[in-house]
C-alpha cells in the first residue's frame, strides 16, 4: 500500500469509514435491483412489470459493467483497510420468512376475510377456500423442502433404502428424472412411496372388558412389567408399544407440548387412579420397548375398553377402531362372551381386519373345562357372527408359558411374513402407478410440437376447477367439524335432561324394575355423548367419499393411471375416542311428590339432581374428552389432505401441461425422449404387478392387502 493512500486512510475516522462501507453496500443493492430488471424480463413471472426491449448482446455487456463497478467497490473498502460484513443470515432463512408472508396472504384470500367487502355465494366460497388452500398447500410443500436435512432428501431417502436391500432401482430413475425436468409435483407421490417402503409395522390392537387381563397378557408377551396392571386405564387413549433400542415414553397432550418420560412414568397418565377423567389432557400414549418381539415392526395397541362399542350400531363402531393389521379379542376364561366381545369381533370383520380369539387364565381351567369353554365361545361367535374362528387359550403364568408362545409363533409371525409380502407387491403397484403418471407428463411435452386440442384444454381446466373445490371442501369441512365438536362440549345439559326423562319414562311404566336407575342415567349420558361424536364421523366420511370421486373423476378427465382405490381414503377414517362415563358416586331415586310437581317439573328436578352429583373431575373429563375429539377431527382431516394432494398435486401439474403454451427446443425433446424410452423399458412385467391379487385370494387377511 503506498503512504499516499496510508496517509489518506489515516483521515477517516469510524464514523467515516462506516459511511463509505454502507454506501459500498448501497450501491451493490442498487446493481442487484438491477439484475432483478434484466431477470425479470427473462423470467416467467405471471405479472412481468417490464417488457423486453433489451437484446442478448446488450444483456451480456451490461452484466460486464455490473461485475466491473463491483470489483471497484471490492477495491474501495480493500485500499481503506476496510473490513467487508460477512454474509449473517442464511439464504433459506430468508426464503422462509418470505414464504410466511405468501402464506400469511393466501390464508387471507379464505372467505371469512374477503366477506368484509361484500356477501359471497356458497358456491364462490367454496372456490375461494379452494384456491388458498391450493396455494397454502404449494407454500407449505416449498417450505418444507426448504427445511428438510439431507437425511430427509429423497435421494438420499432412496440411497439409504437400497443399501438396506430395497429393490427401488425405477423410483431412483423416476427421482432423477422428476429431478432433472423439474415436476416437482411428483415429490409427494416419490415420498409416499418411500414412506411405505420404510414402514414395516404391523400393528395388533389388543381388546377386552376392563380387568380382562390385557395388560398383563401384553407384559408376558413383551416380557416386561411396564403395563400397570390392576387398575382401571383411562378411557378414549389408548397405549401403543412400539420397539426401541432404548426404552422411554413419550405422552402427548392437547394443550402441552409432547414429553419424552422414563417408562415409569406411565401410570401418571394411563390410569384413572393417577389420571382421573383425563383431567392431564393426554392425547396419545407410546411405550418403547426394546423386547425382541417388537423388532421387525411389530407392535401393540392396549385398547381402554368395550362398553362404549356396544352401544353404537355396527356401522358407527367402525369409526372408534385404532388403525391396525390384526384384532385380538381377549376372552377372560372366568367370565362369559358378552355382547361387547360379539360387537367388537362384527366390528373387526365389518373392517376387514384378521381376528384372534384368545381366551385369557386359561391356566384356571383344567383340559376339559378349557375344552368345553373353548366350543361354548366358538359355537355363539358362529351363531352370533356367523364367523367360524378359533380360539386359543393363553395364560401370563410362567409354567404355562408354552400356551402363550405356541400362540405368538403360530399365529402372529406368520401373518407378519404374509402381510410384508402383500406390502412389497402393493409397492410394486404403486412404483408402476407412478412411472405412468412420469411418462405421460412427459408425453404430453413431446405432443407440444403442435397447439394442444380445445377439448383437451376444456378438460384440463373442468379438472382443475374440480380439484379446487374439493380443496374448498376440506378446509368448509374442518370448520363445520370444529363447530359440531364446539357444540358437543356444550351438550351436557342436554344429554343430563334426556337421562330424567327416560328415568322417568322407565318409572311411570312399572314402579319395580330390574334396571338400576344409576347405571341407566350413566348410560344415556353415554349415547348422548356418542350421538353428537356421530355428528362429527358423517362430515369427515363424507369428504373422505367425495375426496376419492373427485379424483377419480379428473383421473378419467385427463386419460391417467394413478387413481386412488375405492374405499383408500374412507378407510383414514378411524379411531375415534371412546366416551365412558367414569363417576361412582351417582345416586338417582325417583321423586316422591313428582306426580304432584308434574312430569315437566319432576323431570327438570330429577335432572338438577344428576347435574349436582356429576362432580368436577367429570366435568373435567368431559372436556378432556371433546379436547381428544377435536384434536381427532384435525388429525383425519389433515390425512386426508395429505392424502388427496399426493394425487391432486400430480394431476394439477397434468392439466397445466394441457394449458400451457410453452415451446421446448428440439434438444430438450430429444432428451425428454431418451426418459421416457428408459422409464418404459425399467417397467417390471404386467403380470408381476398382478400378483398382489393372487396373493390376495387368502380370506383369512383382507385388511392387510387394504393398508398394503
Amino acid at each position: 500500500m503506498t503512504s499516499e493512500t496510508s496517509g489518506f486512510r489515516e483521515h477517516l475516522n469510524p464514523n467515516q469509514a462506516s459511511r463509505l462501507r454502507v454506501t459500498c453496500q448501497y450501491i451493490d443493492k442498487l446493481l442487484g435491483e438491477i439484475e432483478d430488471v434484466l431477470n425479470t424480463t427473462s423470467s416467467r413471472s405471471a405479472f412481468p412489470r417490464y417488457s423486453t426491449d433489451i437484446v442478448p448482446a446488450q444483456r451480456r455487456t451490461i452484466e460486464d459493467y455490473i461485475a466491473r463497478v463491483r470489483a471497484q467497490l471490492i477495491r474501495v473498502l480493500d485500499g481503506q483497510g476496510i473490513v467487508r460484513e460477512k454474509p449473517s443470515i442464511p439464504a433459506s432463512r430468508a426464503i422462509h420468512v418470505t414464504l410466511g408472508a405468501i402464506d400469511i396472504a393466501a390464508e387471507e384470500l379464505k372467505p371469512s376475510y374477503m366477506r368484509g367487502y361484500g356477501d359471497l355465494p356458497e358456491r364462490v366460497a367454496t372456490e375461494l377456500n379452494g384456491i388458498a388452500g391450493e396455494l397454502m398447500n404449494l407454500i407449505s410443500r416449498f417450505d418444507l423442502y426448504l427445511a428438510e436435512g439431507v437425511g430427509q432428501d429423497l435421494k438420499a431417502r432412496l440411497a439409504r433404502l437400497e443399501q438396506a436391500g430395497n429393490d427401488l432401482q425405477l423410483v431412483g430413475k423416476i427421482e432423477t428424472t422428476v429431478r432433472e425436468r423439474g415436476l416437482v409435483e411428483f415429490r409427494p407421490a416419490i415420498a409416499a412411496i418411500l414412506d411405505r417402503a420404510e414402514d414395516r409395522s404391523f400393528e395388533i390392537a389388543v381388546f377386552g372388558r376392563v380387568s380382562s387381563g390385557k395388560s398383563s397378557l401384553l407384559n408376558a408377551i413383551l416380557g416386561t412389567d411396564v403395563l400397570p396392571v390392576g387398575v382401571t386405564p383411562i378411557t378414549a387413549v389408548p397405549t401403543r408399544i412400539t420397539h426401541a433400542g432404548t426404552p422411554f415414553l413419550t405422552v402427548s397432550f392437547s394443550e402441552a407440548p409432547t414429553r419424552k418420560l422414563e417408562l415409569s412414568h406411565l401410570r401418571e397418565f394411563a390410569t384413572e387412579q393417577e389420571n382421573p377423567g383425563n383431567r392431564k389432557h393426554v392425547t396419545r400414549l407410546v411405550v418403547a420397548l426394546s423386547s425382541s418381539r417388537l423388532k421387525g415392526g411389530v407392535g401393540f395397541v392396549d385398547t381402554p375398553g368395550l362398553g362404549s362399542l356396544a352401544t353404537s350400531g355396527a356401522a358407527e363402531t367402525l369409526a372408534y377402531l385404532p388403525k391396525c393389521d390384526l384384532g385380538v379379542v381377549l376372552i377372560d376364561a372366568g367370565s362369559t362372551l358378552t355382547t361387547d366381545d360379539l360387537q367388537t369381533i362384527i366390528a373387526l370383520e365389518r373392517a376387514a381386519i384378521p381376528v384372534n380369539v384368545l381366551l385369557s387364565k386359561a391356566d384356571v381351567l383344567g383340559a376339559d373345562d378349557r375344552a368345553r369353554i373353548i366350543g361354548y365361545v366358538k359355537e355363539h361367535i358362529a351363531s352370533e357372527c356367523n364367523l367360524d374362528l378359533p380360539v386359543h387359550p393363553v395364560s401370563v403364568l410362567p409354567s404355562c408359558k408354552e400356551m402363550l408362545d405356541q400362540w405368538f409363533e403360530n399365529q402372529i409371525v406368520p401373518l407378519y411374513a404374509r402381510s410384508q409380502e402383500l406390502r412389497a407387491a402393493s409397492l410394486r403397484r404403486k412404483i408402476g402407478a407412478l412411472r405412468d403418471s412420469v411418462v405421460t407428463v412427459l408425453e404430453a411435452r413431446l405432443r407440444k410440437r403442435g397447439p394442444a386440442p380445445t377439448e383437451s384444454k376444456e378438460r384440463a381446466r373442468a379438472a382443475e376447477v374440480l380439484l379446487r373445490r374439493a380443496t374448498g371442501q376440506i378446509e368448509e369441512t374442518r370448520s363445520l367439524c370444529n363447530g359440531l365438536v364446539q357444540e358437543g362440549g356444550a351438550s351436557l345439559p342436554e344429554a343430563i335432561d334426556k337421562a330424567a326423562k327416560r328415568l322417568l319414562d322407565l318409572w311411570s311404566k312399572s314402579a319395580d324394575t330390574e334396571v338400576i336407575p344409576e347405571q341407566l342415567a350413566r348410560d344415556s349420558i353415554t349415547e348422548s355423548v356418542q350421538l353428537q361424536v356421530r355428528k362429527v364421523q358423517v362430515p369427515l366420511t363424507v369428504l373422505a367419499s367425495r375426496l376419492g370421486d373427485d379424483l377419480r373423476q379428473c383421473a378419467a378427465s385427463l386419460g391417467l393411471p394413478d387413481v386412488p382405490g375405492e374405499g383408500e381414503f374412507r378407510s383414514v377414517i378411524r379411531g375415534a375416542p371412546i366416551f365412558e362415563t367414569t363417576t361412582s358416586s351417582l345416586v338417582v331415586s325417583r321423586p316422591v311428590i313428582a306426580a304432584l310437581l308434574g312430569r315437566r317439573m319432576a323431570e327438570r328436578q330429577l335432572a338438577a339432581r344428576i347435574s349436582r352429583q356429576l362432580e368436577q373431575p367429570f366435568h373435567t373429563g368431559m372436556e378432556a374428552y371433546w379436547e381428544l375429539v377435536r384434536a381427532w377431527a384435525d388429525s383425519m382431516i389433515a390425512q386426508l389432505r395429505t392424502k388427496f394432494e399426493t394425487y391432486a398435486e400430480s394431476y394439477r401439474a397434468q392439466a397445466e401441461q394441457r394449458l400451457r403454451d410453452r415451446e421446448f427446443s428440439e434438444s430438450e425433446l430429444d432428451s425428454v425422449e431418451k426418459d421416457v424410452a428408459g422409464l418404459k423399458g425399467d417397467m417390471p412385467p404386467t403380470d408381476s404387478l398382478r400378483e398382489a391379487d393372487a396373493i390376495r385370494g387368502g380370506a383369512a387377511t383382507p385388511e392387510i392387502s387394504r393398508r398394503a
